[in-house]
């Protein structure tokens, strides 16, 4: 999002066109940068990039510009059509006409900063997300308690006991997540909470551009290696994210917004065969309220 915003704002008449998993397609259409939105539903099959490539043909485009430097990218590029190919990959650069380097310098295309609001959420669509919260009118607290990996989850205990803290200091806690699991691990934090009557149980009950518009009315976001944390985080608003690497930024959580707490002991890498305890157990709820009472203060 960072760099389609870029290219907008350097050629304010250019018409972006974002090709990207149907899922995605609502949170484009809300961005102001995005003229269109080309999508591409995966759940169909790896084959229907096929047909994607067939609308890319149809549609008459002058310039492709990829962010991407993996095969699929490269293999959209190669039968595109499309006149002017910018992007890159290892291999296959051949593929491009032009690298990302070289026309961000030639275009004068300026680095776009890390912090910064980038996830653009329209008003009509913070007024439905706050009538689904109830309409309590206390801060909006955004906690986000899964992630793909158990390993990189918060345990319910330590969501438990930072939760009834947040709502003794006046916040509304919203738990959100996806799947089976997350549903299971929100039954089991609220089971252990004291107020769990004061908590909003959103697991499962969102679809992505709801995430967004919920990060666009928060305070403040919480949670570790996952996707609703990277969204809170491009929309704006101060984030908390724990983490069982030692480099966050590596996997793409960066920016100033961002307060990264680090487990005891964590890896360099994440391993290929994942743990069987949970190393962000070694991150206390103390530790993260302190952190949270540090940003509620400024």
């Amino acid at each position: 999002m960072r760099q389609a915003k870029a290219l907008k704002d350097r050629f304010p008449f250019l018409e972006i066109t974002w090709m990207a998993h149907s899922e995605y397609e609502p949170i484009l259409r809300m961005q102001p940068y995005v003229d269109d939105v080309l999508p591409w539903d995966i759940r169909k099959g790896r084959g229907t990039i096929l047909s994607a490539i067939g609308k890319i043909r149809r549609s008459g485009f002058r310039w492709l510009y990829s962010v991407h430097r993996n095969d699929r990218s490269a293999l959209v590029s190669a039968f595109s059509g499309i006149p002017f190919r910018i992007g890159g990959h290892k291999n296959l650069q051949f593929l491009y006409d032009f690298s990302l380097k070289e026309v961000k310098k030639e275009w004068d295309i300026k680095p776009v900063p890390e912090e910064g609001k980038f996830l653009f959420v329209p008003e009509e669509k913070k007024v439905e997300i706050l009538d689904m919260l109830g309409g309590k009118g206390r801060p909006v607290l955004f906690c986000a308690i899964g992630a793909s990996k158990r390993f990189k989850r918060w345990p319910a205990w330590s969501w438990s006991v930072f939760l009834d803290e947040a709502v003794s200091m006046g916040l509304q806690p919203v738990l959100l997540g996806s799947g089976r699991e997350e549903v299971d691990l929100a039954g089991e934090i609220l089971l252990s909470c004291s107020c769990n009557h004061e908590i909003v149980d959103m697991v499962d009950k969102l679809t992505l551009d709801q995430v967004c518009s919920l990060a666009a009315v928060s305070v403040m976001a919480l949670g570790g290696d996952t996707g609703p944390v990277h969204m809170a985080r491009l929309a704006g608003i101060p984030c908390i994210g724990l983490f069982t690497v030692r480099d966050p930024a590596r996997y793409g959580h960066r920016g100033g917004n961002l307060v990264p707490i680090i487990c005891d002991s964590p890896y360099v890498s994440y391993p290929e065969e994942p743990p069987l305890f949970q190393p962000l157990g070694t991150i206390t709820p103390s530790r993260v309220i302190l952190e949270l009472q540090k940003i509620l203060s400024k």
